[in-house]
């Protein structure tokens, strides 16, 4: 599985940088699951240059994320 390190800057945290590399901070737990991310979960808010994993995630669209008022179409 693919994937990349992102070097955070001084004040990222998790959701940001879900946001920064997912485009969705909602996806913040793609990071904290990750392997390569476990000594990094004591930390809330980021110095600059630390080094966290970001795998790759599919793209794979569900209903869950179509806006109920758009499931008919």
């Amino acid at each position: 599985m693919g994937g990349y390190y992102y070097e955070t800057k001084q004040g990222d945290m998790w959701d940001y940088i879900a946001w920064i590399v997912y485009k969705d901070e909602t996806k913040v737990e793609v990071l904290l699951n990750a392997e390569e991310n476990r000594e990094l979960l004591s930390i809330y808010i980021f110095s600059a240059g630390t080094k966290v994993w970001c795998p790759e995630v599919s793209e794979e669209s569900t209903s869950d994320d179509i806006a109920p008022w758009r499931d008919s179409e």
